[in-house]
């Protein structure tokens, strides 16, 4: 089981970082009440681009242009069979978050946790499946079972591998980041690639970038982290040492920063994509060691600080999420080597609090979060 991998092991200690986050300004109609049928006419003499008014054209993220109820930052009617929020989600709910954790024995486990943090349910694992990240696949989930082969994981905690990346001749550092594509295969990144994977076993390596540790001015970034746009299918790329990239069908990929591991300014571990646009990280700035949210800025193709919070050099960040109603994130993080412990981070507030800690005497650690929804009145 290699929980502790040796270019994690050959960086400096993590620290705090900054963070900076806008969420998308709306006009939403007033609801006059009445049923839910949309009455508002198509402009038909439409000079802007915005043909049911609601202020936002389809360049701006408005889905239906024809349907006044569904548009960017609109509360979601969870019984109308509407995206309302444009998020590529029909009729959810966020219903809290599942945590990957590994205990002092080794055996891993998924804790489900609800809106306000308590746990409703524990998935213990088969022996051997680390859930180091973790993501939705069905009615079940995926996780790479420690670095070296991707699971799904059913009801029961029974895991089904997928994907082997074990032989350390091809895949040299093992997989990383996995995440759910909107298609339903899974992505997963191994350093220098990125790589869909079918249900049944069937891998396709849809991107590849220079990973040199050797020659620092050939490197481009080592992917850790992966994560899906739901709205559209866009893949963004984190790197630990700073480095950002995205990846779609139709374009290819782009690396909008390159990692620096000889002068890093920011380490990361995960990322997430926000409801509404925009990718974040959790950092830790490298020369201050101050822990934070960041987004990414891609006119100015660097991290910009969202929120930033005063903590103790005695913990260890692991990955993010976000809850996609209220946009706040959520930090899985193991303070003072013995307590793995969920941290809530609201907008402006700067104070990451408990949400969900274990407080018995060494638990374990956390790993992987993923968003958890409902879905349909």
């Amino acid at each position: 089981m290699r929980l502790l991998p040796l270019l994690l092991l050959a960086t400096a200690a993590c620290t705090p970082l900054d963070t900076s986050f806008q969420k998308p300004d709306t006009d939403e109609p007033v609801d006059t009440g009445g049923d839910d049928t949309d009455t508002t006419p198509v402009d038909t003499a439409d000079t802007d681009g915005d043909l049911d008014d609601d202020g936002f054209t389809p360049e701006e993220g408005d889905c239906d242009d024809a349907d006044v109820r569904v548009a960017p930052g609109r509360p979601e009617d969870d019984d109308d069979g509407k995206d309302n929020d444009c998020d590529g989600r029909t009729d959810e709910e966020w219903s809290g978050f599942s945590v990957g954790r590994v205990d002092s024995d080794g055996v891993g486990s998924i804790i489900v946790l609800d809106t306000i943090g308590r746990d409703d349910d524990t998935i213990t694992l088969a022996s051997g499946c680390y859930p180091l990240w973790l993501d939705h696949l069905g009615e079940g989930y995926v996780v790479n079972a420690d670095y070296a082969s991707v699971a799904t994981v059913d009801a029961s905690g029974a895991c089904t591998t997928i994907a082997d990346f074990s032989d350390a001749e091809v895949y040299e550092y093992g997989v990383w980041g996995i995440a759910t594509q909107i298609d339903g295969t899974v992505l997963a990144v191994t350093l220098g690639t990125l790589e869909s994977i079918a249900t049944d076993g069937t891998m396709t390596t849809l991107a590849t970038w220079t990973l040199d540790f050797e020659v620092p001015a050939n490197h481009e970034f080592a992917a850790n982290g992966v994560a899906v746009d739901p709205a559209t299918g866009e893949v963004g790329l984190f790197d630990y040492f700073g480095g950002f990239g995205t990846w779609t069908a139709d374009g290819g990929l782009v690396v909008h920063r390159k990692g620096d591991y000889e002068n890093p300014t920011l380490y990361t571990t995960s990322g997430a994509h926000r409801d509404g646009g925009g990718w974040y990280t959790q950092g830790t700035d490298a020369m201050t060691g101050a822990a934070g949210i960041y987004r990414f800025d891609l006119d100015a193709g660097d991290w910009a600080l969202e929120e930033a919070w005063d903590a103790s050099s005695d913990w260890s960040p692991q990955q993010v999420a976000i809850d996609g109603d209220s946009g706040d994130w959520y930090l899985t993080a193991n303070v003072g080597g013995i307590f793995p412990t969920v941290f809530r981070i609201v907008e402006g507030s700067g104070y990451a609090a408990d949400f969900f800690r274990i407080s018995t005497d060494y638990a374990g650690d956390f790993y992987g979060i993923t968003t958890n929804y409902t879905y349909g009145g």
